[in-house]
């Protein structure tokens, strides 16, 4: 009886591993004053699958010089200002076309912290920290015969609340993945 037990259970156990690095274009979905803001972000995040459909997954994404600068007849300012979301969840994966392409979805907690590095500061924005969620989905096709290689692309909705303020942000960026472990 146990042997049908694992001949069962062995299909579904994962333990794969995944270190991704991804690079994009973020978006302010709920500007202050009816003003949205842009920028660039990085992020890399590592993801650890006990099962073959659920995978575990934290990370880091920065977002560089989100609010314009402010400018008049006496030149520009310029704030030296910086997103930085740290993502923690579940995602669901699902193999399609001979396992060659995965589509996923997911979401989880998200840590939020907004810094303003610009000593004259003249919004009066403040440094700021606070906790949320986000919801992010996914495509990605191997690039390598041995499928540890994998380019993809995801968008993600970070949503946040510290205190004084509401943050909502999409992002979408092209992922390059390594994968180990047994596929």
């Amino acid at each position: 009886m146990r042997w049908l037990a694992v001949l069962v259970c062995f299909p579904l156990l994962g333990q794969v591993n995944r270190v991704t690095f991804s690079g994009g274009w973020s978006r302010q979905l709920n500007g202050y004053f009816g003003e949205t803001e842009s920028a660039t972000g990085l992020g890399m995040s590592y993801g650890y699958r006990p099962l073959r459909f659920l995978e575990l997954e934290a990370g880091l994404t920065a977002n560089f010089h989100p609010a314009a600068p402010e400018c008049s007849a006496h030149g520009c300012v310029y704030l030296d200002d910086h997103f930085f979301w740290v993502p923690f969840g579940v995602r669901f994966v699902a193999p399609l076309a001979w396992k060659r392409v995965e589509v996923s979805g997911g979401g989880g907690g998200l840590y939020e912290r907004y810094q303003v590095g610009n000593p004259d500061n003249p919004f009066d924005l403040l440094d700021r920290s606070g906790w949320g969620g986000y919801f992010r989905g996914g495509a990605a096709v191997w690039i390598d015969r041995g499928h540890h290689w994998w380019l993809g692309a995801s968008p993600t909705f970070f949503l946040a609340n510290p205190r004084y303020a509401r943050d909502r942000w999409f992002v979408i960026a092209p992922e390059i993945s390594f994968r180990w472990g047994r596929q």
